[in-house]
């Protein structure tokens, strides 16, 4: 782990997990997340955001000059169903749509308590069915996600192949939210040394969100879904999140279902480290490795139409 890593877990554990720990004040963590800014750096002129309104769903389109404009990531947020704004995602969109050299388009999907499941998972199909009706070649569409929004990339993954519509090019997960039922060993083994999440945040956004719900159900817990039939998938996480397990059984399932997906994992980084780019060099070799694989997977030529290297900004 490096110096400006460990500086950054120590900040996050006496701030952002304390935050966390609070979620039952569902508007008091709003409220404190938006106080706390952007999560990373700020975002330079060389790059434009333009909204986009699909009926009642917000979106924004992320972009640079000289990317391939006919290849997309879809980008889904994180903050437990609950928390997440398109301006502390906006960083690590424009380094994402800079390094993959492509579009990124930001989901503003609907929240709960006030919109519980199914709504977030309902928004994620209709952003892609969007992208679809644009015209756009689902093998150069990404799906891109962290925490709670790497378990709605796998949900909308599972949903897509239910409803019989074509598989993106590729996904990418850090360090994704797939069992809503808290099963995995991580959750009690890693409770305190996390340096975002705790177990008891875990379970209260997951009553937020699910309510009396089954916490297994598959488009909730996508862990639980049938997991053959999807597109290629990427999975980087920290050695000692609470959600370890989720990205481990996660990979190992989709495996023995046939599927192709891999995992790597970070020596103690902290939860989705690779938002935090701007800040600590891991996030940023991770990004650029997402980038690498969603460039081999949704580029045609297996070429990026622009190369360029992501930097601190």
């Amino acid at each position: 782990m490096s110096l400006r890593a460990a500086l950054l877990s120590f900040v996050m554990k006496h701030t952002i997990r304390k935050q966390f720990d609070q979620v039952e004040d569902v508007q008091g963590l709003r409220d404190a997340m938006a106080s706390s800014g952007r999560l990373s750096g700020n975002v330079p002129d060389k790059v434009a955001v333009v909204p986009q309104s699909v009926d009642d769903l917000e979106m924004d389109w992320v972009t640079l000059e000289n990317v391939d404009q006919s290849r997309v990531i879809l980008y889904l947020h994180g903050g437990g169903y609950v928390v997440g704004t398109a301006d502390a995602y906006r960083d690590v969109n424009w380094r994402l749509a800079e390094a993959a050299g492509c579009r990124v388009l930001f989901v503003d999907y609907r929240l709960a308590p006030e919109h519980p499941f199914p709504a977030a998972v309902e928004d994620a199909t209709a952003a892609y069915r969007f992208l679809l009706d644009e015209g756009f070649n689902p093998e150069q569409i990404a799906i891109c996600g962290d925490s709670a929004g790497g378990g709605l990339s796998m949900a909308l993954l599972v949903n897509l192949k239910n409803l019989g519509l074509p598989q993106p090019g590729c996904a990418m997960l850090m360090s994704p939210w797939v069992d809503l039922s808290g099963s995995g060993a991580s959750i009690s083994e890693y409770d305190g040394v996390d340096c975002i999440l705790t177990a008891k945040a875990v379970h209260t956004m997951a009553e937020k969100y699910l309510g009396d719900r089954d916490r297994k159900a598959p488009l909730a817990s996508p862990l639980f879904a049938e997991l053959s039939g999807l597109c290629p998938i990427s999975v980087h996480v920290g050695s000692q999140e609470i959600l370890y397990s989720d990205s481990e059984r996660l990979v190992e399932n989709i495996l023995a279902a046939g599927g192709k997906a891999e995992l790597e994992v970070w020596n103690k980084m902290p939860h989705v480290f690779p938002v935090f780019a701007a800040r600590i060099p891991e996030g940023l070799e991770a990004l650029n490795k997402m980038a690498d694989f969603c460039k081999r997977h949704t580029s045609a030529s297996h070429e990026v139409a622009v190369e360029s290297q992501i930097g601190y900004g």
